[in-house]
């Protein structure tokens, strides 16, 4: 079965109430006691701070496939009634959304909610409610219109709410108190409603408080002396701040110099400023200053702490559908009192600890009973441990779920007796939905930004697994084709994505796209150009505003710092609604030695290092040896990061042929050629930058010729940052253009005869993520002298000559050796040394970013 939870009790402003903490709760215990039934979540993208939270806490419990994220034209709250159309066309919007995922039964934990936020929920507006369950918390105001529905606009939300109630299959109650509720005011039927009662999160426990734990939250909250609490879950008049003050100034003075009344709730500001009436009721109530404590919210950590604290827990609310605050004020072994009305005598179970909210002086009473009476208030606290056992979540969700097999045994009856209903609903459902927004826009003014809203909310949420894109970043590219590794990299499994993409993962389309400085293009354009498509192709090609859905894959295969630090929220957008992220990892050595680039750019990559590991779903290492040192940087650097991305590893491959070359011989290359084939030829590949170690070997080999040994030196790279000096120094040095050549932003097509007319590389960076001259060297059968680096020996292996030693001495012995070596045939060989073509270096990296999704709409 099926079972669709719409989760937004949980996103909106009820988030921070009693029914937020139930929506969740009772979600999370669904999910851990599903036995066998799908559980799918359907989340609003009107509260996109809450999705990755809400995702993070399901991670364990179901497939994030199955938490799906649908939009709706905003605003929508039904407090401004210039918001009615959008908040109508969003009802039946979400209601559409809601059976697209065609579920066998649909939950609503909590149906009265948009009124002052942009939730929307409805039943019956343009599908049938009999497949779905609404939980009823109660009907209070229903029970009290003159206090709660004296404004017109509120009235009609709520009875609207009413009206929509009425069209569910099943409710399920959180109280015996309130499912009475609903068979005497609503009239509704016994066998349709079932008490599913609630639980307290294990979270809520007694706990071994430090002295240094308990006065440090003392201090944070302003309390001073012992203390009384009450955590009321909300701020109404049912709440009865009032009549709790009016029994605390009833207490003895002697009492009341020894214990202070904390009141733990968030405080509403504005014209309804809580904060405000609760020193009224303080004052009127004749509560010295210092005998009340507002604590304003209290985040569930420091709530826990407080109930262990507290001497007493005091809950006088005159009406209640369940009453969670004394549940978990009792989970943590605080001694409970509460009213003897509507669910409460429930949940506190035992009739001592009850008093009449409406009689001050027997709320005070009890309270002075339980503050004096050490018996009374241990078996207060012993009753609070054994009472707590009858409710658990847990329990809530076997309730729940066997009512909605119920409710679906009985639904799959009914329709057996009217065939094909059900299939001829769903190949309906769409175009219902389209209609009743068209006969609403006749019925209703709606100007053509909220039809257009509309529209764009219709597209986000009917996009699919159908069609899902593998949005490739290529930013850096398109805009200039550096011709460093990194551009090498990307322009080979580019290509290797397009003819690999089709094959293996036929349900993807491959988009490259690029970012213009505002937004995400699709980049058909430089497609056009990168696959030498005709010059019309190229010249009509149109670079349209990248669309983005729910089931995509971001892949930042190029890198581009700057953007994806300033763009960091963008991605986070992605990840709620169901994008996932990932990003190529080339390396992280500024990390570990910021002094080898500029400060600036070190600043940059260390910027760009927390966004990664900030929004990323999973982040791609060009070796192992760089996976482990981001783990390990992971380790070291704690952040607040809702979740650690996964991170994986695969190696380059090394076949330029395969990696959309660049072509191009200058006019001395021939030359150039037969200089390298003269003599040894010592070949280094890469851009020069401190790191590289070109110091180092240009020491080494002023050595060797000093020496008298006959060798070229080749340098190959751009210079980088940092290596003006050096670069002043090889125009200026006497071998330049002799045996020690510098070749600056060659093609492919030259570089690949420099390969097969060198003797040998050498790598003498000081840090790498790769090593991708290596494997070309070996591609080349070409020798190898490598610094003995962790990401050297993964690349090369056995296959290499390592040296140690930064000193330009140390190198040149090593050459020395070598060269001892080649003469008695003993140097290793690069020949047989394993190493990937970029087929098969892409084939290793679609597995981690494309695993198959299991689920299917």
């Amino acid at each position: 079965m099926r079972i669709l939870i719409d989760l937004q009790g949980a996103q909106c402003d009820s988030r921070f109430r009693g029914i937020g903490r139930y929506s969740l709760s009772l979600a999370l215990a669904m999910a851990r006691n599903a036995k066998g039934h799908e559980i799918w979540l359907a989340l609003s993208a009107a509260f996109p701070q809450s999705i990755l939270d809400l995702r993070h806490a399901f991670s364990e419990h179901i497939p994030q496939e199955r938490i799906r994220v649908f939009s709706i034209p905003q605003p929508t709250a039904e407090v401004d009634p210039a918001n009615a159309w959008r908040a109508r066309a969003a009802e039946i919007i979400r209601e559409e959304f809601l059976e697209s995922i065609q579920p066998d039964v649909i939950h609503i934990p909590s149906l009265f909610e948009g009124y002052g936020d942009d939730a929307v929920a409805s039943l019956g507006v343009c599908t049938k409610g009999y497949k779905t369950a609404v939980t009823l918390h109660d009907l209070i105001p229903l029970l009290d219109q003159e206090s709660y529905l004296p404004n017109p606009v509120i009235r009609d939300y709520y009875f609207r709410k009413i009206e929509s109630i009425k069209h569910a299959g099943l409710l399920l109650a959180i109280s015996d108190s309130s499912r009475k509720e609903a068979i005497h005011a609503l009239s509704w039927p016994e066998d349709k409603i079932v008490n599913t009662s609630e639980g307290s999160d294990a979270h809520f426990q007694v706990l071994d408080i430090t002295p240094e734990r308990d006065k440090s939250i003392r201090l944070q909250y302003g309390m001073t002396r012992k203390i009384v609490l009450y955590a009321p879950g909300g701020f109404d008049s049912r709440k009865n701040f009032d009549g709790l003050m009016k029994a605390y100034a009833l207490l003895p003075s002697t009492i009341r110099a020894e214990y202070q009344l904390v009141i733990a709730s968030r405080l509403s500001k504005g014209s309804d400023d809580s904060r405000t009436k609760l020193y009224q009721w303080r004052d009127q109530a004749g509560l010295k200053e210092d005998e009340l404590v507002l604590t304003d919210f209290v985040p569930d950590d420091d709530l826990v702490i407080l109930y262990n604290i507290a001497d007493l827990f005091v809950f006088p609310s005159k009406h209640e559908g369940f009453g969670l605050p004394p549940l978990e004020a009792m989970a943590c072994g605080a001694p409970t009192l509460a009213s003897n009305t509507s669910s409460l005598p429930e949940v506190i179970g035992w009739d001592q600890a009850l008093f009449d909210p409406h009689s001050p002086p027997d709320m005070a009473r009890k309270m002075e009973q339980a503050l004096i009476d050490s018996a009374f208030r241990l078996s207060l606290k012993e009753h609070a441990l054994k009472q707590v056992k009858n409710f658990s979540w847990d329990n809530s969700a076997k309730r729940a779920i066997a009512a909605l097999e119920a409710l679906h045994v009985k639904n799959q009856a009914a329709s057996a007796l009217s065939k094909n209903t059900a299939d001829s609903e769903q190949m309906q459902s769409s175009q219902n939905g389209i209609h009743a927004i068209a006969c609403l826009s006749r019925t209703a003014s709606s100007p053509d930004s909220d039809l257009a809203k509309a529209a764009a909310a219709i597209a986000f949420n009917t996009s699919t697994k159908q069609n899902r894109q593998l949005l490739v970043d290529i930013t850096e590219l398109s805009r200039h084709d550096a011709k460093s590794g990194i551009q090498r990299v990307v322009r080979s499994l580019l290509l290797e994505l397009i003819k690999q993409m089709p094959i293996a993962y036929p349900a993807f389309s491959l988009r490259p796209i690029q970012f213009d400085g505002h937004q995400y293009r699709y980049a058909n354009r430089f497609m056009a150009r990168f696959l030498k498509k005709s010059a019309d192709e190229q010249k009509n090609s149109l670079d349209d505003i990248a669309e983005i859905n729910q089931d995509d894959i971001f892949f930042g295969l190029d890198l581009v710092p700057p953007l994806v630090t300033k763009q960091q929220a963008l991605y986070q957008q992605w990840r709620a609604y169901g994008v996932q992220v990932y990003f190529v990892v080339y390396d992280i050595l500024l990390a570990h030695r910021p002094d080898w680039a500029p400060e600036e750019a070190s600043a940059v990559l260390s910027a760009w290092l927390d966004a990664v590991t900030q929004v990323a779903t999973g982040l791609v290492c060009i070796s192992n040896s760089v996976a482990n040192e981001l783990r390990i940087w992971l380790e070291q650097n704690p952040r607040n990061r809702p979740t650690l991305p996964t991170i994986s590893f695969f190696h380059l491959g090394a076949d330029l042929v395969s990696s959309a070359p660049t072509k191009g011989l200058p006019k001395n290359a021939l030359t150039t050629l037969d200089l390298l084939k003269k003599r040894q030829t010592f070949l280094s590949v890469g851009t020069f930058e401190p790191r590289k170690g070109h110091w180092q070997m240009l020491k080494a080999f002023e050595d060797l010729w000093a020496k008298h040994i006959d060798v070229n030196l080749v340098l190959i790279g751009k210079q980088g940052w940092m290596m003006l000096p050096y670069a002043q120094q090889l125009r200026k040095h006497p071998e330049f253009n002799k045996r020690l050549i510098w070749l600056d932003a060659i093609s492919d097509e030259y570089l690949e005869k420099i390969y097969s007319a060198s003797s040998c590389l050498i790598a003498a960076s000081e840090g790498e993520g790769f090593g991708l001259p290596l494997i070309e060297a070996a591609s080349h059968h070409l020798p190898i002298i490598a610094r003995d680096l962790p990401v050297f020996r993964e690349v090369a292996g056995e296959h290499a000559y390592y040296f140690s030693g930064l000193s330009g001495e140390d190198l040149s012995k090593a050459v020395i050796t070598w060269l001892d070596l080649l003469a008695h045939d003993a140097t290793p060989k690069s020949d047989h040394m394993p190493h990937l073509t970029w087929a098969q270096s892409c084939a290793q990296i679609l597995p981690l970013i494309l695993r198959p999704s299991k689920e299917k709409l």
